[in-house]
């Protein structure tokens, strides 16, 4: 059985939205139809819970779908909007099920969870527009492990920066 799990930015220009939106759904559905059914989500705000909702939505099309979170720590949505909040708890009622990394905040859980979620899966979906940070982390994690990687929301020309640049030089990611 395919697995996918899930990085993206957590800032999302509201011009880039729509066209990430219907992206991220094509590609899950495309996902579906190869045979993957199990996703893993970390949790974080933007693209993370964007995708975790599109997986809650698409469960009511095919039900057999599992969502799963492992997330860093309890309470990482301490310091978040209102909104960010809210869409962050939908998202914990619905999952399958959710892991806690860590009781509490530490300087490493972060990249700990990113290391949970490339260890659970075969393929990374993600959302990267720059190349350093969290998800690029996450990036060059998955292709060290010679996962598949599918980035969604950017252009034609984006994706061929974006082949150049996390998936032709593995050999310069030894030190991940």
């Amino acid at each position: 059985m395919k697995k996918c799990c899930f990085s993206g930015h957590r800032t999302i220009p509201e011009k880039e939205l729509p066209n990430l939106k219907i992206d991220l759904d094509v590609t899950l559905r495309g996902l579906i139809a190869e045979g993957v059914c199990e996703f893993f989500c970390g949790g974080a705000r933007g693209f993370d819970l964007l995708a975790a909702e599109n997986v809650l939505y698409l469960k009511k099309t095919y039900p057999f779908l599992k969502l799963h979170l492992i997330l860093p720590c309890k309470g990482q949505e301490e310091f978040w909007s209102k909104e960010d909040k809210e869409q962050y708890y939908s998202v914990l009622a619905l999952a399958d099920s959710v892991e806690f990394l860590y009781e509490k905040y530490n300087n490493h859980c972060m990249f700990e969870r990113n290391r949970a979620l490339t260890d659970s899966a075969d393929i990374l979906l993600c959302y990267l527009t720059n190349d350093s940070g969290g998800t690029a982390y996450t990036v060059k994690l998955a292709a060290k492990k010679k996962m598949r990687i599918i980035p969604v929301g950017i252009g034609k020309d984006e994706k061929i920066l974006f082949e150049l640049n996390f998936l032709s030089g593995q050999t310069e990611l030894e030190n991940i």
